[in-house]
């Protein structure tokens, strides 16, 4: 049996071996991390809740009132003031969606309120109000310089939520809420 010396051994290829065990043990504590359904792992000596709406906000011993119902495709109530830029631009753009049991009421100027208030209701809650996956990933594309702010409310809940298009996320709710912001090119 021959035995290598480490000279005999090319210098490319223990570079390589050399990157790839670096890598695995970079890796094995990310893996570790992970927990079931893209949640962390919960820390030696920290337990998790017991079950889902075990002293969730709006359950019977807690001091915290559940939201408004404003589950996804549920009607709502809205008050908003649209106002949409374009990065590098003075122009400005006001529109106004007052929806009343998801239908539009007297006040809206946007170009089709039935379909905002409809967009609302069917996106709205997820949003507005829903926090974004911690573990989400985002292309990385540009969509456009055009931005909105939404203000106002929603079933009584206040809104103050900044949109653009840099980046995956952003452009996917900017499409969910297009009855309401107007198209990418600009148009509200």
């Amino acid at each position: 049996m021959a035995v290598r010396s480490r000279r005999s051994v090319p210098r490319r290829a223990r570079g390589l071996r050399t990157a790839a065990f670096i890598i695995g043990l970079l890796a094995v504590p990310s893996l570790a991390a992970c927990g079931q359904g893209n949640q962390p792992a919960p820390s030696p000596g920290i337990t998790a809740p017991a079950s889902p709406g075990t002293g969730s906000p709006g359950s019977p011993g807690t001091s915290e009132p559940a939201p408004p119902n404003t589950q996804e495709g549920t009607a709502m109530d809205a008050d908003l003031t649209i106002v949409l830029t374009s990065a590098g631009s003075e122009a400005r753009v006001e529109r106004k969606l007052v929806c009343r049991d998801s239908q539009p009421a007297d006040g809206s100027t946007v170009r089709d309120a039935d379909a905002a208030c409809a967009a609302l209701s069917k996106h709205g809650e997820k949003v507005f109000f829903e926090l974004p996956d911690r573990n989400r990933i985002c292309t990385q594309q540009y969509g456009g310089p055009q931005q909105a702010r939404v203000t106002g409310t929603i079933s009584g809940r206040e809104v103050d939520k900044q949109f653009s298009l840099t980046d995956g996320c952003q452009i996917s709710e900017w499409n969910s809420m297009q009855a309401l912001l107007g198209s990418r090119a600009g148009e509200a």
